[in-house]
């Protein structure tokens, strides 16, 4: 299944690396990991030919190290400095991963440019995908700023979406202080941490969360909410490539709500 769609990936990233990988889904209006899980049917096969080609005459022998990219894909290459030789066959993967499915993320961003609630589905669903957690959820302050409210939130096992939840700002004044002064928030046991302790009784004990990984979204130089990582059970030690990659999420985010207001 999906074989030699995928390869036609594997053969962008050889002509233009994330760059050409990225033009190939606009093109076919295809992910990779839709490609990886579609039938090879002829027609589709066509279609990616024809992609290539494109992306052959406008990449030609350019290699992706001079490729120039995006902003926000630079930023995603500053945490592969390594290379995969240098890497942990694990790490590795992980991170190729999380790069593939944010050049996919950021391709297909214009399909939902107009649809904030279909792109705070997809970025959820990404989210857990590349990070490997449970739950991935994107807040919102309120219109009083008395409180954030879950726009989307997405638990992996279950498949299913939900928004409403409130958090008050008078009941978590460090966590919400917190948030608002560091580039990330990094608690790898959520109940003993100090900014995160104190959500244990309302929130992670009764769903089992033990660590959270949360990033702040700004806007117009303004906090505005926060996108947040739920790792469900025990401790767990958050690496640099996590951090990194939910920084990416909370600039898309940022990105996508700043467009919807033009």
């Amino acid at each position: 299944m999906g074989e030699v769609l995928y390869n036609f990936y594997l053969k962008a990233g050889e002509i233009g690396g994330i760059k050409a990988r990225t033009r190939l889904s606009v093109l076919t209006k295809i992910t990779s990991m839709q490609a990886s899980l579609m039938p090879d049917e002829d027609a589709t096969i066509k279609e990616f030919e024809k992609a290539i080609k494109s992306i052959s005459d406008e990449f030609g022998n350019t290699s992706s190290s001079s490729t120039s990219t995006s902003s926000l894909v630079d930023t995603q290459l500053q945490f592969t400095k390594l290379t995969t030789t240098e890497l942990n066959k694990e790490t590795a993967a992980t991170l190729r991963k999380q790069i593939e499915i944010f050049a996919d993320l950021t391709a297909q961003r214009n399909l939902y440019i107009n649809d904030l609630k279909s792109t705070y589905s997809r970025i959820t669903e990404s989210i857990v995908e590349a990070i490997n957690v449970e739950r991935a959820s994107i807040w919102l302050f309120n219109e009083e700023k008395t409180g954030i409210v879950s726009a989307d939130l997405f638990v992996r096992s279950t498949r299913e979406h939900s928004e409403g939840v409130c958090l008050g700002n008078e009941h978590f004044p460090s966590y919400f202080k917190a948030v608002a002064t560091e580039r990330t928030l990094a608690a790898n046991n959520a109940h003993t941490d100090p900014r995160t302790c104190e959500f244990t009784e309302v929130y992670l004990k009764p769903l089992g969360i033990g660590a959270l990984l949360d990033v702040p979204i700004w806007v117009n130089g303004e906090m505005i909410g926060v996108v947040c990582h739920e790792h469900v059970g025990g401790e767990r030690k958050w690496s640099s490539d996590d951090e990194n990659f939910a920084i990416l999420m909370g600039n898309i985010v940022s990105m996508a709500i700043e467009q919807s207001k033009k």
